[in-house]
């Protein structure tokens, strides 16, 4: 997420981070979620997030029904 935070691409912009690093989401309100999503622009809080991060992606590309049907095949 610093990276969008660097290009001006937060502005406005609902975001989370990796603890520590708010600093780097400039412009955005900074949210405490493992995953946020605001337009087009997915952030998450790191490793431990990934499969958050990956279904919210798969949402976007394919559709809830998809999303929600690869998760309940993931035991974790």
């Amino acid at each position: 997420p610093f990276a969008f935070g660097k290009w001006g691409l937060l502005k406005g912009r609902k975001a989370c981070c990796y603890p520590g690093k708010e600093e780097d989401l400039l412009g955005a309100e900074v949210l405490y979620d493992k995953v946020v999503v605001d337009g087009n622009i997915i952030t998450s809080r790191g490793m431990g997030a990934t499969l958050e991060f990956a279904l919210e992606i798969v949402t976007k590309l394919c559709g809830k029904e998809t999303s929600d049907s690869i998760k309940s095949g993931i035991i974790y």
